[in-house]
């Protein structure tokens, strides 16, 4: 217990700079109520920690139902999840980490810009919040103690980023954060897109981290093209399980 007490402590420290908290929560939320404390500055003897991490890619407006850029099943694998972290399910995790596209109006992905996709998750819109039952259920995790960050990536117009670890503030002090615990039974991934983001944080991810520990939550991800195989291959080659929730 008490080195999983530490590595929640190193968590916070290494994590306070990413800007944790969603443009909903200051916008809707900071009038509402107090931000959470965090956990090393609570009364910690109540809440176990299990030494797991889930990391839920993208899981944004632009992406589900009525965006800018939707997955078919974007709302649907979002909704199993927030489902699920509304339950016990939520005490398998000690540590969520949210990331986010957050571009700025001339992103270099954009068709605009010469780039394949339409403007998406532009900073400061609808379509760059967390998806609202998924957001809700976060929230709510928080308010328990639970530690949940959320980290934006492909915030440089210039620079393309599918996953958070190719970006230089957030993903190195990610990295670093996984590589200081102790005792660390293993990291969880979903989210959207299975055959971008998604595929591409799993594979940044065991670039420096055991792939025998990873998992993908087969029934919370969702993808542009469902015939895509990458990630399906991804996992083959490295021996990566399946989970559902």
């Amino acid at each position: 217990m008490k080195k999983h007490i530490f590595g929640a402590i190193v968590l916070v420290a290494a994590l306070a700079l990413t800007g944790c908290g969603n443009k909903n929560q200051k916008q809707n939320k900071a009038e509402e109520q107090e931000v959470p404390q965090p956990l090393s500055e609570m009364t910690i003897n109540a809440l176990e920690l299990p030494p797991r991490m889930l990391i839920i890619v993208d899981p944004q407006n632009d992406f589900v139902k009525g965006g800018a850029l939707a997955t078919e099943k974007g709302a649907d694998a979002m909704m199993r999840l927030a489902i699920a972290l509304s339950g016990k399910t939520a005490l398998d995790y000690s540590w969520i980490i949210v990331t986010q596209d957050m571009h700025p109006a001339n992103h270099c992905s954009f068709v605009e810009q010469g780039g394949t996709f339409p403007p998406h998750c532009v900073e400061g819109t609808r379509g760059a919040e967390v998806f609202p039952p998924l957001y809700e259920s976060l929230l709510t995790m928080l308010d328990k103690g639970f530690q949940v960050h959320f980290m934006g990536k492909g915030d440089l117009a210039d620079k393309e980023e599918f996953s958070v670890f190719q970006n230089e503030h957030n993903g190195k002090k990610l990295r670093r954060t996984i590589n200081e615990f102790e005792n660390f039974d293993g990291i969880d991934v979903c989210g959207i897109a299975t055959d971008y983001c998604v595929y591409q944080t799993v594979k940044d991810l065991i670039e420096f981290y055991p792939a025998s520990k990873v998992r993908v939550i087969t029934n919370c991800i969702a993808a542009v093209d469902e015939n895509d195989t990458k990630l399906a291959d991804l996992m083959k080659e490295n021996h990566i399980k399946g989970i559902e929730f």
